[in-house]
């Protein structure tokens, strides 16, 4: 292993120059699947493999979206968002791509299907250690979250609670 570089311990054979490279690695399907997959005892995938297995078909886009969403990203407009699930013995984590700015309330409607109703958002909780954040909380840079089911009834709760802070900050300031 070169001076600074880091091995992956989920993916086989993968190493990465430095920090940002791992990080950029941590954020594939491929790397995703195969923490799963370590998680749960089971046999890891080469990227060979999960190419061949698993990984599904590009999507069929104009090539210019690409381009835009990959200069969007270099430009800093967007922020990576690693949320972090438990349940019972298990923990898993998924990274949402969200454009910088964009609220903790935004987050969450992004993160449930569009299918779903629109108070599946307020069923759960996002926290950074043990604070959870305002819904009006703007997220400008990368973040780790954990994920805690809270039930419709205190999800209402909180929101009005925000929802209450927010109007009394801006009475405040005028």
């Amino acid at each position: 292993m070169a001076s600074g570089s880091i091995k992956c311990m989920a993916c086989p054979d993968y190493e990465s120059p430095d920090r940002e490279a791992y990080r950029e690695h941590c954020a594939t399907k491929w790397h995703q699947y195969n923490t799963n997959e370590r998680m749960m005892g089971r046999r890891t995938l080469s990227e060979e493999e999960y190419l061949a297995k698993i990984a599904p078909p590009p999507p069929v886009a104009p090539e210019t979206k690409v381009e835009e969403i990959k200069e969007s990203e270099a430009q800093g407009e967007h922020v990576s968002v690693c949320v972090v699930f438990r349940h019972k013995e298990e923990k898993w984590s998924h990274i949402f791509k969200i454009p910088k700015g964009t609220t903790v309330m935004d987050l969450k409607k992004s993160m449930v299907k569009p299918s779903s109703p629109s108070d599946d958002a307020l069923l759960f909780s996002l926290k950074r250690g043990m604070i959870r954040p305002s819904h009006f909380e703007t997220i400008d840079q990368d973040e780790t979250f954990d994920f805690y089911f809270i039930g419709a009834e205190e999800g209402r709760t909180l929101l009005e609670r925000d929802e209450r802070r927010r109007r009394e900050e801006q009475a405040w300031s005028q």
